[in-house]
């Protein structure tokens, strides 16, 4: 059965049936398997601007070692985004329904598997909840998972991100590396409340001392019996592109370079605003 099948009747569940949030799945290709469970990886962030850290991100949770079945991107909140630049160049904002559309029109990210959430963030739990649910109704299972950068990381208490509190949460660290994540014998460094971590080679667990690979995929699971079943994801890249992009940084270029404030930036259409960015997207 069609994963967009069951996307677009969560969305007329939650009231989200605009041209807008209906139109960002429409070429969404991903057939779900009966035999496996479907994981759907959740991406969020400011994205003002958008650029190559968060492509590169975002594309991770694509790798076959993970598995994922489809990516759905969280662009933040307009109040949330506003409160977050109060201190560092106000001026260059991009509303969420403006970052969205951006999103959804880069190039390099595919869109038979990826989608984007372009509404207010309150119906994305009960949206999540009646996936789950109409799936698994007909014999299917689908999981939901966060995924972030290592910097946003809390090895205390992993789970939490906002907006919401997921069971499951994806790191990946092929924008940047945390040398403190991971410990001397290579393994990545204990999450509390987290049994230990096993490490994923096509299908088979092994050892961390086997031979070097691009990308490997370490696991581990919640030390509790509490259901959901908690679990972490870890996928090291152990060539990472540690280029350190600085959103602060790029926006203060930006305004500089071209004269851009949030009026300036409103008026322009999606198309240009994905031609000038295109340098930090490394398009």
């Amino acid at each position: 059965m069609s994963l967009k099948h069951y996307i677009e009747q969560s969305l007329k569940a939650v009231r989200l049936t605009s041209h807008s949030d209906l139109n960002k799945i429409q070429h969404l290709d991903v057939t779900l398997r009966a035999e496996n469970e479907n994981l759907i990886v959740i991406y969020g962030g400011s994205f003002n601007p958008p650029h190559k850290g968060h492509l590169d991100v975002l594309l991770s949770g694509l790798r076959p070692e993970l598995g994922a079945a489809a990516v759905l991107i969280l662009p933040s909140e307009d109040f949330h985004l506003r409160n977050k630049l109060a201190n560092s160049h106000p001026d260059f904002f991009l509303s969420q329904s403006r970052r969205a559309d951006i999103l959804a029109a880069i190039p390099n990210i595919p869109k038979d598997r990826v989608w984007v959430w372009s509404s207010t963030w309150y119906p994305l739990k009960p949206f999540m909840e009646t996936m789950v649910q109409l799936t698994q109704e007909d014999g299917f299972k689908v999981a939901f998972a966060h995924l972030v950068g290592p910097d946003n990381l809390k090895l205390a208490d992993p789970l939490d991100n906002y907006p919401y509190k997921l069971p499951r949460m994806l790191i990946s660290n092929k924008a940047r590396h945390v040398a403190e994540h991971f410990r001397d014998d290579g393994r990545p460094a204990m999450w509390k409340g987290f049994g230990e971590w096993t490490r994923h080679d096509n299908g088979e667990d092994k050892d961390a001392v086997n031979e070097e690979k691009e990308v490997v995929l370490w696991t581990c699971n919640g030390a509790d019996d509490s259901h959901p079943r908690r679990k972490g994801y870890y996928l090291q890249f152990l060539r990472p592109d540690s280029t350190d992009i600085n959103s602060t940084n790029l926006r203060s270029d930006l305004i500089q370079t071209h004269r851009l404030n949030e009026e300036s930036l409103s008026r322009l259409s999606t198309e240009a605003l994905v031609k000038l960015f295109g340098q930090i997207l490394g398009n």
